[in-house]
């Protein structure tokens, strides 16, 4: 049996899905068009304005890669703005993406504006100056190089679409790790930096504010500026399915069609945005490119880090996350219903031997029905698990015993009756995965109710809702800031409070308190578990703890990681589970 079924040579239409990633440009806005059948004829011919065969897009097509029939693809992304007049055009975002369907999953390479690259014809420069110097084509060709990847298609989106596409959607909900405000007051001539103005709390940004938000780095870095972007995908995707409205569908489509330029024509819109709509922000993976600081403002590529940050770009692992839970006995893995799975594993590392050894280890750990089934058609290096619909549960387990794995859904076309099928990468050390109890955070939690405590007992008095504050606390912690405010939805003001936090790095998490119970960024948690009798939900991104929220009536709470998700889950799960009210 082949894991990859050879396909004929014959040309084949494009995959559906090829063109999915101009919509994630906009940070995944677009998923909303996929509600609508009965707008579906205004949307067909509005979106027929992207993908024309203009001189721009003509000669950036000379730069791209052919695309194969069911095979996964990558999409330059580039934000781009220009001067008042037209002159100095720029790319400030840049973005590799990866679609691939059969492993439902989405890949985002993001690279600094600042980082010096070799541009081909040019030299070194900033990877900005690719676009700037030679449109589409030179920055295509520029990330090519750099990457070693193919790129077979380009979206660019003008950051003025990006602001009347949140509009049109009646703004996005977001939680803003901290205060941002600018309004150059003290700025030299020359030195200004676009203004902001927005307070810390999860909140409902409109179209100029999130682009505010997106672009920020007047007080930090590029890096930091990423994370926010990548934040804002997290949270966006969060809410996609709350976009159902009809009447907002041509106003978006007329949008996107009027300011993206990109080589992928309409077709098939429905079904392409059906899979974002279907895809987990647990399966969207992101990852910036790794650097090396330098003397001078430009910033230089970690060559052995970024080799590592493409194979995971190309291969991400979704391994299930497994919180360490306070006074809880860790779960034996494999569990009892795991141990009855169908299982059966090949050799994907062409070492003899490999598969079998696999299976007896397997057999050894209590697993009751595991087959060999030979070699597979590809080599891997990390261990490659697929799983038929049910097995998710089983499949996460094995990655925890056969790790680095990747856990992937079964490709429809794969004719094994097993539940669970394993390939086995260069990656296996003939052995399997012991549990390594997790690292402390190395931070001084002590009991304490006095940090803080008259904005605590102050916010307390002005809330109509039980206000709750952790017991327990590290040393090197601190609260810098305590926002009181309403938080407008559909169904009216929601009374809410945000604490930002600063760990010992300067670094800023906060805490959310709010009767806004259904806040979309609380729905579809990536796992739950009972604490000393109460539920918490726990959402992961690139298998960190992100939020930590709990519900005691009619109140949520969550705590926050930094943008960088720089606190141990450790950390977030101590101080969760030591709020008490005031």
């Amino acid at each position: 049996m082949s894991l990859i079924p050879q396909r004929g040579q014959h040309y084949r239409k494009p995959a559906l899905w090829k063109r999915i990633l101009k919509w994630t440009a906009l940070s995944l806005l677009v998923i909303i068009l996929a509600v609508s059948i009965a707008g579906f004829i205004f949307v067909y011919h509005t979106l027929g304005k992207i993908g024309l065969d203009t001189e721009v897009i003509y000669e950036a097509k000379q730069q791209l890669d052919i695309s194969l029939p069911d095979q996964p693809e990558n999409i330059l992304i580039m934000g781009t703005d220009s001067d008042p007049d037209g002159t100095n055009q720029r790319s400030d975002t840049i973005m590799l993406a990866r679609v691939n369907p059969e492993g439902e999953c989405l890949s985002i390479l993001s690279m600094p504006r600042d980082l010096i690259v070799n541009i081909p014809g040019v030299g070194q420069d900033k990877i900005n100056s690719a676009y700037a110097v030679g449109g589409a084509p030179l920055a295509i060709e520029t990330v090519k190089e750099l990457t070693e990847q193919p790129v077979h298609h380009f979206v660019m989106i003008d950051y003025a679409g990006f602001e009347q596409a949140v509009d049109a959607m009646g703004g996005v909900y977001i939680d803003v790790d901290k205060r941002y405000f600018n309004d150059n007051s003290d700025a030299l001539w020359g030195q200004e930096y676009e203004p902001i103005d927005i307070y810390p709390g999860y909140q409902k940004l409109n179209g100029k504010d999130a682009l505010a938000f997106v672009r920020y780095r007047h007080t930090d870095s590029d890096f930091m500026r990423i994370a926010r972007q990548q934040l804002f995908i997290n949270d966006t995707k969060a809410q996609s399915m709350e976009w159902g409205n009809l009447t907002k569908i041509p106003e978006l489509a007329d949008v996107f069609a009027s300011n993206t330029t990109s080589d992928i024509g309409r077709s098939d819109v429905l079904s392409l945005t059906k899979f974002i709509m279907g895809l987990s922000r647990d399966r969207i993976f992101q990852v910036q490119a790794p650097v090396n600081e330098t003397d001078t403002s430009y910033l230089s590529i970690a060559e052995q880090s970024f080799s590592q940050s493409i194979d995971d770009f190309n291969s991400p692992a979704f391994a299930k996350p497994d919180p360490q839970i306070p006074g809880a006995a860790a779960p034996e893995v494999p569990s009892e219903a795991t141990k009855q799975t169908a299982i059966e594993v090949l050799n994907g590392n062409g070492v003899e031997g490999s598969a079998s050894l696999a299976a007896d280890l397997l057999t050894q750990k209590g697993f009751t029905s595991v087959a060999i089934g030979g070699n597979a058609s590809n080599s891997y290096e990390d261990n490659q698990i697929y799983f038929r619909e049910g097995n998710e549960a089983a499949a996460g387990e094995l990655a925890t015993l056969l790790k680095p794995a990747t856990v992937s859904p079964m490709p429809s076309e794969l004719t094994t009756k097993a539940q669970v099928l394993v390939a086995v990468g260069s990656s296996f050390e003939e052995q399997l995965t012991q549990k390594q109890p997790e690292v402390s955070a190395g931070l001084n939690f002590e009991q304490d109710s006095e940090t803080g405590l008259r904005n605590w007992q102050s916010a307390s008095l002005q809330l109509p809702f039980q206000v709750q504050k952790p017991t327990s606390f590290p040393l090197e912690f601190d609260y810098v800031d305590f926002h009181i405010y309403e938080i407008q939805t559909d169904d009216g003001p929601r009374p809410a409070l945000k604490i930002v936090g600063e760990s010992q790095a300067g670094d800023s998490w906060g805490i959310m308190e709010t009767t806004f119970t259904n806040a979309p960024l609380l729905q579809n948690p990536t796992l739950e578990r009972e604490i000393s009798g109460q539920n918490y939900r726990f959402f992961y991104v690139n298998e960190k703890l992100r939020y930590l929220a709990w519900q005691d009536g009619d109140v949520v709470y969550w705590v926050s990681n930094s943008l960088q998700n720089t606190l141990s889950e450790d950390t977030m799960v101590q101080l969760a589970t030591s709020f008490r009210p005031i």
